[in-house]
């Protein structure tokens, strides 16, 4: 199973509905949407078979 983020408010220069991942761990997915909501954005995590995972989200 993978994660994805669905991006559901603006932030940085993507509109809403941009599609972030598919991430291999939860965690990577809601690094995603903290990241979004500090930027005044949100999103919204699915699970599912999505495909090959990417690369796990640097600590910032």
């Amino acid at each position: 199973m993978t994660y994805r983020v669905i991006q559901t408010k603006t932030a940085f220069k993507y509109p809403e509905g941009k599609l972030w991942g598919p991430y291999a761990e939860e965690r990577d997915a809601q690094g995603r949407v903290s990241l979004l909501r500090e930027h005044d954005g949100d999103g919204v995590i699915e699970t599912g078979e999505f495909g090959a995972p990417c690369g796990v989200m640097a600590s910032v």
